[in-house]
C-alpha cells in the first residue's frame, strides 16, 4: 500500500512540476508501440508531441507479457528477441512530460516496466519493458485496437503482421485476480492460513492502481 501512496503522490508532483516548470527547452525522444500510438490517449494523458515518425526497433518483439489488472490480463512490451522487430512511433516529448509518463508506465515505486535506451540516427531514445514478463496474457479489445489502428496507418508495417496482430486472442472475462506477486511478493513467506486474505489484498490493490491511474487532481490544469 505504501508503494500506491507514494506513486500516486509523486505523479501528482509530476503534473505540478509540468504545470508550473513544463522546460519547454528540454526534450527527448520516446519509442511508443503500445496504448500511446494512439493520439487520443496522448490527448488524455496531456502529452505533447512536438515531433513524430515512425520506427522499426530491431531484436525486440512485441508481446503482451506485462501483467494487467485482472486474471490473464496483459500490456504490451517490446522484450528483448533476436532478429525480430517491433514496430512503432518515436516521438519528442518535453523531458517534464516524460516524467509524468514514468508514472504512466509504472516505473518508480510500482516497478512493473524498466526502462531502456538506444539510438537511431545519431537520436538518443528511450522505451519501456516488462520487468517481470509472463507468456498466456492477454490485452483488452480495446487496447488491441489501438494497436491495429495505428498499424493499419504506417505504410512500413508488413499486411501480414497486421493481419496476425488484430487476430490476437482477447480477454473477454475481466476476473479479478487470484494470484499475488506484484504487491505481495513471496506469498510463501506468510503463513497458510492468512494467504486467502493475501489474495484478496493483491487483488484490492491492483483496482486501488486501476482506478487511481488516470485520475488527478492536477493534470487537467496542464495546457499543450
Amino acid at each position: 500500500m505504501l508503494r500506491i501512496i507514494l506513486w500516486k503522490t509523486g505523479f501528482e508532483w509530476a503534473h505540478l512540476k509540468r504545470i508550473l516548470w513544463p522546460r519547454a527547452d528540454r526534450k527527448i525522444y520516446y519509442f511508443a508501440f503500445g496504448a500511446n500510438l494512439s493520439a487520443d490517449v496522448l490527448e488524455q494523458r496531456r502529452i505533447r508531441v512536438y515531433e513524430a515518425f515512425d520506427h522499426v526497433l530491431e531484436d525486440a518483439s512485441l508481446q503482451f507479457s506485462q501483467a494487467g489488472f485482472y486474471r490473464e490480463h496483459g500490456y504490451a512490451s517490446a522484450d528483448a528477441a533476436d532478429g525480430e522487430v517491433v514496430y512503432g512511433k518515436i516521438y519528442l516529448i518535453l523531458e517534464s512530460d516524460a516524467v509524468r509518463m514514468d508514472y504512466f508506465e509504472g516505473v518508480p515505486f510500482l516497478r512493473v516496466h524498466e526502462k531502456v535506451f538506444a539510438a537511431v540516427k545519431g537520436k538518443d531514445f528511450y522505451f519501456y519493458r516488462a520487468v517481470n514478463m509472463l507468456d498466456g496474457l492477454k490485452p483488452t479489445q480495446e487496447y488491441l485496437d489501438y494497436l491495429v489502428t495505428a498499424y493499419r496507418a504506417m505504410p512500413d508495417v508488413p499486411q501480414a503482421h497486421i493481419d496476425a496482430m488484430a487476430a490476437t486472442e482477447v480477454l473477454e472475462h475481466f476476473v479479478v485476480q487470484d494470484q499475488t506477486g506484484e504487491f505481495v511478493r513471496d506469498i510463501n513467506r506468510w503463513p497458510a492460513f492468512i494467504h486467502p486474505l493475501l489474495v484478496y489484498y493483491e487483488g484490492f490493490c491492483l483496482r486501488l492502481v486501476e482506478f487511481l491511474w488516470n485520475r488527478s487532481l492536477l493534470q487537467w490544469m496542464i495546457r499543450k
